[in-house]
């Protein structure tokens, strides 16, 4: 019997579809593993889809055009709308279905919580996460969204400190810019073109100034200085080359600041709020100081920061699934010569965020702070910014190619999977695709992609 004919007898699942699941699982395929590919959501595309802001139109497309190439495989079976731990417990999956492995490709979907206590009742009201609020700023102009709804406040608290939360306080300036305008001046402005060339450029081809429009500006908070902001790689680990760098991020944040027009909050990390009439309306800092590169609370100094809005951006990890053992975020892993296998059992992996507990597009890699100068002060384009996420996906692959690779050699040597125990499979994911209408990987993709914001607008104002 061939590699591949044995590799056949095997059926292994995997969590989630995004980059490093949608990588695992075609590296398996080709191999000729038959592999089934769980998503939690209808489609595979993670951060893409859901956590990068809809403006990257280029990028977003050409991702997901390579997750679809290796979903599509024949040996690949995916799984949408189905969640593991809710609509199918981890014990189940693992002892019943009948896979020789599963492996972990989950992203990094849940926002680190804010450390005060007792904030949280006033989550998707006066408080928000990150994740959700991205999730429904990408997605709120569909007219079949039917998730949670955000209003875009004057006085938003963003607090956070990496290249996320900037996201986040763009898009609070850009939408109250353009909401302005067009109540005040008759002016509707997309949101693409304000992304691009900045708030002032764009009033002032207008005739305006930022303060003609009086709006009370959002805020960013963070526990160290512009200097300490991921926003510049040292070129080395030499005092000198830090130095440097600290001094380019301090540069690039205040050209952001000027270009999105919010103000910036330094050494502050969050203790405690203040609310009125069971609102959330202000957050109570302590000022910090940063010596020698480490972070201390400033004895009995602290203040106060009115806000309409308070948006969480501190980071994001795995949602963490019963069943399973865990250090801090990431998951508790084997001691075993396998990097990639699960403490507690001998036929579980991990790769990706699952293992390393961390998550996000642009921040997880080197990579992110190497780019970010040109993404600030260059406003990045479409294809620089394309070549550096290729990059990124590339080195993402590259490892998931390693720990495909020794997960490969784990399972070969395992028993293989008889033919009853293979058609169960089959089975069991073939009533889940009746369930929810799924016919073929294509003609789901092709159902459920939603309906896009610049095609919107293009529909509405035809080119001549």
């Amino acid at each position: 019997m061939s590699s591949e004919e044995a590799y056949r007898k095997h059926y292994v699942a995997v969590i989630g579809g995004s980059i490093s699941g949608s990588e695992g699982a075609s590296l398996l395929a080709q191999n000729g593993f038959r592999v089934v590919v769980f998503d939690m959501n209808k489609l595979p595309y993670g951060k893409i889809e859901d956590g990068l802001p809809k403006w990257h139109i280029n990028l977003r497309n050409r991702q997901i055009k390579e997750i679809d190439a290796k979903l599509a495989h024949k040996n690949i079976r995916f799984v949408p709308l189905t969640k593991i731990g809710e609509d199918i417990s981890f014990y189940d999956l693992v002892s019943n279905w009948g896979f020789s492995a599963v492996i972990l490709a989950n992203g990094a979907w849940m926002d680190r919580p804010l450390p005060i206590k007792g904030i949280e009742k006033y989550v998707d009201s006066q408080l928000v996460y990150q994740n959700a609020f991205l999730n429904w700023y990408n997605h709120e102009h569909e007219a079949d969204y039917d998730g949670k709804h955000y209003p875009i406040r004057e006085n938003t608290l963003v607090i956070g400190g990496g290249l996320a939360s900037l996201d986040v306080i763009k898009i609070i300036m850009i939408e109250l810019v353009r909401e302005r305008l067009k109540e005040m001046k008759g002016i509707d402005i997309d949101m693409f073109t304000i992304e691009k060339y900045g708030i002032d450029k764009v009033l002032n081809e207008h005739g305006l100034a930022f303060d003609d429009l009086k709006i009370s500006k959002a805020k960013l908070a963070y526990r160290r200085t512009a200097r300490d902001m991921p926003l510049k790689e040292p070129r080395d680990d030499s005092e000198e080359a830090k130095e440097a760098a600290r001094d380019v991020s301090e540069k690039l944040l205040s050209k952001y600041v000027e270009k999105f027009q919010f103000e910036f909050l330094p050494l502050s990390a969050p203790v405690g709020f203040t609310a009125s009439d069971g609102r959330l309306n202000g957050i109570r800092f302590q000022r910090t100081a940063v010596s020698n590169g480490k972070l201390q609370a400033v004895p009995d100094d602290f203040y106060e920061v009115k806000t309409d809005m308070v948006i969480s951006s501190i980071g994001s990890v795995p949602e963490q699934i019963k069943g399973l053992q865990y250090e801090g975020s990431a998951l508790k892993m084997s001691e075993s010569d396998n990097e990639c296998l699960v403490y507690g059992y001998d036929n579980i992996f991990a790769i990706g965020n699952a293992v390393t507990g961390r998550g996000n597009i642009q921040e997880s890699k080197q990579h992110g702070k190497q780019m970010t100068e040109k993404i600030i002060d260059k406003h990045l384009t479409e294809d620089a910014f394309e070549k550096w996420l290729i990059e990124h996906n590339k080195h993402i692959q590259n490892t998931v190619k390693k720990q495909i690779d020794s997960i490969v050699k784990h399972i070969s040597g395992r028993k293989l999977q008889p033919e009853n125990i293979i058609q169960a499979i089959l089975d069991r994911t073939h009533a889940i695709h009746e369930k929810i209408g799924y016919t073929t990987y294509e003609e789901w993709v092709k159902q459920k992609t939603p309906v896009r914001l610049e095609d919107i607008l293009e529909n509405k104002n035809p080119q001549n």
